[in-house]
This record gives C-alpha cells, structure tokens and sequence, in this order.
C-alpha cells in the first residue's frame, strides 16, 4: 500500500522548480487544482458520501403510536412491483423482512428497544447509495455481503479502482458507469500516519473515532483480499452505545413517509429487519359552515351523519379555549348488512364532540356578549345555559382532549422545523376528528347487546378516518393527487437511528 503525505507532494514540487522553465510553469488554475488534492481535514468533514442524521426526520407520529393496530398485516410479497423494484402499495397494513444494510460505520449494531425513523439519503454518494438498494433486488447473484462491503467503501470514500476485484464486479452490477466514476473522482487514498496525525490533531471524541475508522477501511479495501469479517469488525463498533441518548424513541414507533404513508422498522440486526407500511383507506369527510364534521364515509360502506342541537350552546374547554364541545341532535349510522342491505342506528339528543374554533375567526359584539353571559351563567351555577345538554364523562372528555391536543401541537411543531408544505388548519382538522370518534363512541354505548357489533364496526371505520387525517395532515392533497397509487421504493429513504445510531438502508430484496 503507497501512503501519501502533504510534505511528500510540496517537497516533489521544490525540488521540481530549477528545472522547469517559465513556460512551463502551471498556471494558477493548475496550481489550485494541486491544492485541492492535497489532503485537508476540510475534505473529510465536508461533502460527506452519506450527511442523512436523525435531526432528518419529520419525528415520531404520536397519535398513530397513541393507538392499538390490531389487524393481520398482508405480505408485501404479494404486492406488484414497478420496473425499479418499488413497490405498489394498497390501503392496509403491509409487511415484509428485508435484507438490511448498515450505512453509517463507526457506530454501534442496532439494539433491543432501539428506535427508527424515515428519513431522505442526502450527500455527495446519495445517488449511488439508493441505487444499490433499489438494484439489488434485480441482481440475487450479488451476495449480501458483497454489498455491504461495497456500501462501506463507499461510505469511507474508497475509490472503486482501489477496491477488491469482487467488489469491482458487485459495483458493475448494481451501478451505472457514471456513478462508478464519480465514486472514483471524488475517492481518497489511505493516509499515513503522520497524515493522520497532522489534520486530526484537533479533531476528538466520535468525529475523531469515525475519521480514523474511515481511513482503515480505505487502507483495508486498497490491499486487495478484504475479508468481510475482518472489515465488519471494523465498521461495526463492539459493546453497547451510550445510555445518554438525546434523541431516543421506541422500537416501532410510526413516522409519516412523504408518499402520504406510514413506516416503522424492528430491525434483528444491521443486517435484516422487518418492516410494516401502513396505508390508510381513504374517507369522504364533510363539513358545515362552521366547519364541524357531519358526515363520514368510507369505501366498505360504513356511514356517519349526525346534526348539531344549535338550541344548546357549545360549552368550551376549561384549558385550551379554542376547542368548543357541541352537542348532537342526532346520529345515524349506516353498515353494509349481511345480504348486501344498508343497515342503519340511529340515537336522539345524546353525545357531543369537541371542535376547534378557527384561529381568526371574527366574532361580533352581540356574540360577544351573548357568550359572555353564558360563561357567567356556568361560573355560577356550575352548568351551561340551556342545561338539557348531557354532557356525559366531561372529566375524561376533557383530559382526552388535551392529550389531541398536544399530540397535534407537537405535530404543528414538527411540521414548522422541516418546512413543511401545508397548513395548520389541517392538524386542527385531523384533531377533530378524533374528537368525533370518541363523541360518537360514548353516544351509541349501551346497555342493549344489538350495539356491540355496531361498536366495533364503527371502531373499523372511525381507524380507518383518523388513519386517512394523519397522513394528510400537512400537505392536504387534492382528490386527482389522493386517488394515485403510493408506492414505496427501497432506494427512496432510510431507517435513521436516534442519538448517534445507525442508518440503516433497507433493499429490495426478501430476507
């Protein structure tokens, strides 16, 4: 292995200069090419092959993680595949166990409880990493571990000229000519260790540690015989990580993918992992002008409609005062019967629902005032003007709000960090509808056994509507952008880990 020093390239050119005439001398954009081949600790911190970190992800989504998802999840064999290998997505819940790569060497194997998010690849190799995952479905000839190794020389900048001949032939087979050779532009070489040295002498703790694990893959890969042991012994750092995790979540918490989906991972290890994709059925919802919800509908014919007792004024949240609850005039459900036959329940004057009143919304002086009454009223007696309202289990109604609430400001909040494309309006609306579900859950629970099968049904359809309002939360498609397909592509993302851990790329190919 030829090692290379700065002071080895400066002192070629003095000692070069007596000879060269003055017309042969290199011109100044010759001269800052040489510069910039001479090694800098500014290279090796800049312009990274893979800059995907957990500060990448859109976060946990708690109200899909507040939830129990109960039904069998399909095989995500069973889905047809586009010409890339992405996968054409149903509504359900999809599943499958992937062969899985480690994409950040120099930290530690995934644990039990370790958690992970979605994320986008991003950096200067992002190209040829997602399209080694994506390809390697297509290429089952390619070794697992031929592929990893290949993503770690990647990874450590080694050039593909310099790597072991099989994976030269790996790289050929999963990467188009022009990828091979932008991996062999922007490579290194080895760096001795008064190179070392040098540029990391102010460099320390896990940047220094990776640095120099970097290096020792690149020397390693450069000798020609790269044993898969041997180099995963490198990459992969031994023990446990850190108990101090900044960022930590659960194993299995849901984040939204951005094609209006839902992932999460259980990884075995950087090697394989199971995945579940959540796509959620799409409900017809519909408001009046006050923008409350009254009517839902889903494609297996389950039916919500209620109307509001106006006559009853809305009583509002004791903490958070743009949330109103109404009460119901009436409900009416509809549930495909047996033989084909709507089936239909309908309760009188029983239930509420909680609302969120519009951050801007203008309220003249008479309503003004007219509230202002009422509240007096409540203050006195304790209970609302016209007291006929029920407003049954309020304590826990209004505690169950306020956990919406904060799951939904956590979400705003989310959604402001990574730029998000919608608006807040639509957190609020997805709010409500959780507040619909609970309204009309407490409203039909009876004594009369004949409800019980209506419960669950409803608890299908109401999953179903809460599922379809997480996952337009903030980009709201419209109707011609909704009924397209989503699909999921194996090279789109990766499963980043929180405070510090592992990227993990997930291929296309089965475990």
């Amino acid at each position: 292995m030829r090692f290379i020093t700065a002071a080895s390239v400066v002192l070629a050119a003095v000692v070069a200069v007596p000879v060269i005439t003055s017309a042969q001398l290199p011109r100044p954009a010759d001269l800052a090419g040489i510069m910039r081949k001479l090694p800098s600790l500014d290279r090796f911190l800049t312009n990274r092959p893979l800059e995907t970190t957990f500060d990448d992800t859109v976060g946990a989504h708690p109200y899909l993680d507040a939830r129990e998802i109960t039904r069998q999840p399909g095989d995500m064999k069973r889905l047809p595949r586009t010409s890339n290998g992405s996968f054409m997505l149903q509504p359900g819940l999809w599943e499958g166990e992937f062969e899985s790569y480690c994409l950040r060497p120099a930290t530690w194997a995934p644990g039990v409880g370790d958690g992970y998010l979605w994320a986008r690849i991003k950096g200067s190799r992002a190209s040829a990493i997602s399209t080694i995952l994506r390809s390697s479905a297509a290429h089952p000839n390619v070794p697992q571990g031929d592929i990893q190794m290949l993503l770690w020389a990647i990874l450590s900048r080694s050039r593909v000229s310099d790597m072991p001949p099989k994976l030269q032939a790996a790289a050929r087979a999963l990467l188009p000519a022009s990828e091979i050779n932008g991996i062999n532009v922007s490579g290194a070489q080895a760096l001795d260790l008064a190179s070392r040295t040098r540029l990391f002498r102010d460099v320390t703790g896990p940047i220094r540690q990776a640095l120099e694990i970097e290096n020792q893959l690149r020397y390693e890969f450069s000798r020609g015989n790269a044993n898969y042991d041997q180099i995963e012994k490198i990459a992969i750092l031994a023990g446990a990580p850190p108990a101090d995790n900044a960022n930590a979540i659960k194993r299995g918490q849901w984040s939204r993918h951005p094609g209006g989906y839902f992932i999460r991972y259980y990884p075995d290890s950087f090697a394989r992992m199971k995945m579940q994709i959540l796509v959620p059925q799409r409900v017809r919802v519909v408001r009046d002008r006050l923008n409350r919800i009254v009517s839902t509908e889903d494609a297996n014919g389950r039916k919500t409609e209620v109307t509001y007792d106006d006559a009853v004024a809305p009583r509002t949240h004791p903490n958070l005062p743009r949330l109103r609850a109404y009460a119901f005039k009436t409900i009416r459900l509809t549930r495909r019967g047996a033989n084909g036959r709507p089936e239909v329940l309908e309760v009188k004057d029983r239930g509420y629902t909680f609302h969120h009143t519009p951050r801007t919304q203008r309220r003249g002086l008479v309503e003004r005032a007219i509230d202002g009454l009422r509240a007096a009223v409540t203050e006195l007696t304790g209970t609302p003007l016209a007291a006929q309202a029920g407003w049954e289990r309020w304590g826990d109604r209004v505690e169950q709000a306020q956990n919406y609430w904060e799951s939904a400001e956590y979400i705003r909040a989310r959604a402001e960090e990574t730029s998000r494309t919608g608006d807040e309006s639509s957190v609020d609306e997805a709010g409500d509808m959780g507040h619909y579900e609970d309204g009309i859950e407490v409203a039909i629970t009876g004594d009369t056994g004949d409800r019980v099968g209506w419960i669950a049904e409803m608890h299908s359809h109401f999953a179903d509507m809460l599922e379809w309002a997480d996952s337009v939360i903030d980009t709201l498609p419209t109707t011609s952008s909704a009924d397209d397909s989503p699909s999921y592509d194996p090279g789109g993302g990766l499963a980043s880990g929180s405070g510090g851990g592992q990227g993990l790329g997930s291929s296309g190919r089965f475990h």
